[in-house]
C-alpha cells in the first residue's frame, strides 16, 4: 500500500484526530466480466477519529463512503452524516461511541486521475495550469482518465476497503475486533470486502458488521425520471436541448456504480444505436448487463453471498410494515402515481415562436393495469402558417407478474432535491420543479435493505409483506433473510437517515453485553424479560438477590433511574416512564455482586 502521511500512524497515541491518509490498494480487482473494462487498483483516503477517553486506536470502527458521485461529502461530511436530532438534542454517532472507547475511521473513495503511466492522482493535488480557478479538463496531465471514486465500480473500492482493513487489525493496540457500518453502497462495498477475505482466507478481525439502507437487491431511480433526464437533456435537438441535465445522466445514471444498482436502468430500453430513443417492445423492468455481472461476483465468494464469520445486522429507513410514503399533498403514493402533468409550458429558448410543451411522468404501474405511461414529451412551435410538432415522444412501462411496479414500494427515500440542487434557471426546469407532485422517491425498497427471499425462485415482490417475527425465531417461513438481528421503522425515512430509535439498536449493537461479576453469569441469577421494553422493565432471577440497587443511566451518563429494593426475587416488574433510546442498567447487589446491561426503549 503506498500511502501519504505515513507518519502520523507512528504519533497515533498523541494526536485526538489524525489528518487524511491517502493511499492506493494493494489489490487490483478482477473486472473482467464487465466488458471493456480495464482492472486496475484504486485510490482510497480515511481519517482515524480516535476516542475521548484513552486517545489510542484499539477499538476501530469503519465507516464505509456510500455513493457520492464527484464526492460531494469528503470525509468531514462523512463524518457529519452519524449525526441526529434526539431528546438530548442534536448529537452524533461517532461521538457517542468515541465516549465509549471506540475509535471512528472514516473511509472515502476521492475522485481521481489515473495518469498515462498509470499512476494515480487526487483531483484536489491537480495543478490550475490555467489559472482560472477551476479545475477540470483542460488542467489534466495529458493521457490521463478521470475515476470518479464516489461512483465507481464496487469491487475496485472493496478492495481499498480490504486494504483499510488489514492496516488497522496491524496498527491497533490489543485484540479488539472489528465493527464496519456500511451506509447504502457502503454496505455493499463493505461486504463484498468481507466476502473476499473470507473466500481468499484472509482474516479480517471482524466482529460485526452493520448494513444500513443498504440495496442487497438493487436500488430503485423511476424509469419516467430517467428517460425524461435522458430524453430533455439530449434528445430535444440543437437549441431546445436541456444542458443542465446532462451532468445528473452522464456523471450519475450512467456511472459504474448506478450501472450496477438499478434494478430498472433506462440504457437497457435504448433502441439499439440510439442515446435517447426507447424501444417500444422493452416493456419490463431490465438492469443493466453490469448489475448481473456484479450480483455474480459478490455472490461466488461465500456460500451464502454475504459474511459468513461475522454477526450480520441491517438497519432500514424504508417502513417495516409496508406503509405508503406520501406526496406533496399527502396522499398515499401507490402504482401508476401522476407525478408530473405539464401542459403548455413556454419555451422561450426555442427558434420558433410561441413554441410550447406538455411533459408528463408517471410511476411504473400495478401489474393488472398493463402497459402505462410513464413518460411523455410533446414541443409544437408556430412555422409560417401554422403549429408544427416538434417533438412527441411517449413511452410506456409495465410491471412483471410477480409485483406491482416498484417505484411507490416502501423504502428508504431519495430527496429530489439531491438530483435538481442547483438547477434552476432554465424555464423547462424551473417548471418541472415546481410542478413535482412528489418530493422524495422510494430509493432503497425495504425487501431490498433487509436483502429478503420471499420467492424460492429468486423473484423480488417489492410489496411483499416483511413478516420476519423478532429475530431469533422463524416468523414468516416465505421470508428468508441473512441478518440476525435488524431495525425497521413503521413509517418511511430518509435514506440513511439516523434516528433516536435507530441510533439506540445501533448503540446496542456496537457496545458489547459486560458482566462484571461472573457468579451472576454462572449462577442464571438475574436476566432482562422483554428487551426492546415500552413502559416497564421486568428483571428476572433465579435466586433471590437481596439489597439490590437498581441504577439506569442514559447515553450521556445521566441517571435517569435509581431504586433500592430489599431482595429481587422471581419477577419484579419496574414501572418506567422513559424516552425512546438506548440505557444501561446496573445492578449492586450484597457481597459485591453487580450486573450490567443494556436496555432499549421503543
Amino acid at each position: 500500500m503506498i500511502k501519504k502521511y505515513a507518519w502520523i500512524l507512528l504519533v497515533l497515541p498523541f494526536l485526538t484526530n489524525a489528518q487524511v491518509v491517502e493511499f492506493e490498494s494493494a489489490i487490483v480487482p478482477d473486472l473482467s466480466g464487465y466488458s471493456g473494462v480495464t482492472s486496475f487498483a484504486g485510490l482510497g483516503e480515511y481519517e482515524i477519529y480516535l476516542d475521548t477517553d484513552n486517545g489510542v486506536l484499539d477499538k476501530p470502527i469503519i465507516l464505509v463512503d456510500g455513493f457520492d458521485p464527484g464526492d460531494g461529502r469528503t470525509v468531514p461530511g462523512l463524518y457529519s452524516l452519524l449525526d441526529f436530532n434526539g431528546s438530548g438534542g442534536n448529537q452524533n454517532l461517532g461521538d457517542l461511541v468515541r465516549a465509549e472507547g471506540f475509535d471512528v475511521v472514516v473511509l472515502n473513495f476521492p475522485s481521481y486521475l489515473r495518469l498515462s503511466d498509470n499512476t494515480l492522482l487526487n483531483i484536489d493535488d491537480v495543478a490550475d495550469t490555467n489559472g482560472d480557478m477551476i479545475i477540470d479538463e483542460i488542467d489534466y496531465p495529458a493521457g490521463s482518465t478521470f475515476i470518479d471514486g464516489g461512483a465507481d465500480f464496487m469491487e475496485r473500492n472493496a478492495m481499498l476497503l480490504v486494504d483499510l482493513i488489514n492496516t488497522l487489525n496491524t496498527d491497533k493496540q490489543g485484540d479488539e475486533e472489528l465493527v464496519i457500518i456500511g451506509p447504502s453502497m457502503g454496505g455493499l462495498i463493505s461486504r463484498f470486502a468481507l466476502n473476499y477475505m473470507e473466500n481468499q482466507s484472509l482474516d479480517h478481525e471482524t466482529r460485526l458488521w452493520i448494513s444500513f439502507d443498504s440495496p442487497h437487491h438493487g436500488a430503485n431511480v423511476p424509469l419516467g425520471f430517467q428517460h425524461q433526464f435522458n430524453f430533455l437533456g439530449f434528445g430535444l435537438g440543437d437549441g431546445l436541448n436541456v444542458t443542465a441535465l446532462q451532468p445528473i445522466v452522464n456523471g450519475l445514471l450512467k456511472s459504474s456504480a448506478a450501472r450496477q444498482l438499478l434494478v430498472d436502468h433506462f440504457e437497457s430500453h435504448l433502441v439499439d444505436g440510439s442515446e435517447f430513443e426507447f424501444d417500444a417492445a422493452k416493456l419490463l423492468p431490465e438492469a443493466h448487463p453490469y448489475r448481473g455481472v456484479f450480483e455474480t461476483n459478490i455472490n461466488a465468494l461465500t456460500n451464502s453471498g454475504f459474511p459468513e464469520t461475522t454477526r450480520n445486522v441491517s438497519i432500514i429507513n424504508g417502513s417495516g410494515i409496508g406503509t405508503p410514503y406520501q406526496s406533496t399533498a399527502s396522499t398515499n403514493v401507490t402504482p401508476g402515481f401522476t407525478v408530473l402533468d405539464i401542459q403548455n409550458l413556454e419555451i422561450p429558448t426555442s427558434p420558433l415562436p410561441d413554441t410550447t410543451a406538455d411533459i408528463n411522468i408517471n410511476f411504473t404501474p400495478a401489474t393488472v393495469d398493463g402497459s402505462q405511461l410513464i413518460s411523455k414529451v410533446f414541443v409544437e412551435g408556430f412555422l409560417v402558417f401554422g403549429f408544427i410538432t416538434l417533438v412527441d415522444v411517449e413511452v410506456e412501462a409495465q410491471a412483471p407478474i410477480f409485483s406491482d411496479g416498484v417505484d411507490a414500494a416502501s423504502g428508504g427515500l431519495f430527496d429530489l432535491g439531491g438530483f435538481t440542487n442547483g438547477l434552476g434557471g432554465d424555464p423547462i426546469i424551473d417548471s418541472f420543479l415546481t410542478s413535482l407532485q412528489i418530493d422524495k422517491f422510494s430509493f432503497i425498497p425495504s425487501v431490498s435493505g433487509m436483502a429478503l427471499d420471499s420467492s424460492p425462485d429468486g423473484e423480488i415482490n417489492w410489496y411483499h409483506n416483511i413478516d420476519l417475527g423478532d429475530p431469533g425465531t422463524n416468523g414468516d417461513t416465505l421470508n428468508e433473510t441473512p441478518f440476525v438481528n435488524w431495525y425497521m421503522p413503521d413509517d418511511n425515512e430518509n435514506h440513511v437517515q439516523l434516528t433516536e430509535q435507530n441510533v439506540a439498536f445501533a448503540l446496542s449493537e456496537i457496545i458489547p453485553e459486560t458482566l462484571s461479576n461472573s457468579a451472576f453469569e454462572s449462577e442464571n441469577l438475574i436476566k432482562i424479560g422483554q428487551n426492546p421494553i415500552d413502559n416497564e422493565l421486568v428483571i428476572i432471577t433465579g435466586n433471590p438477590i437481596d439489597q439490590a440497587t437498581v441504577v439506569i443511566v442514559d447515553i450521556t451518563g445521566k441517571i435517569v433511574y435509581s431504586n433500592t429494593f430489599n431482595s429481587l426475587s422471581g419477577r419484579t416488574v419496574m414501572p418506567l416512564n422513559l424516552d425512546s433510546g438506548l440505557y444501561v442498567m446496573n445492578v449492586v447487589a450484597k457481597n459485591n455482586l453487580k450486573y450490567r446491561t443494556k436496555i432499549i426503549v421503543k
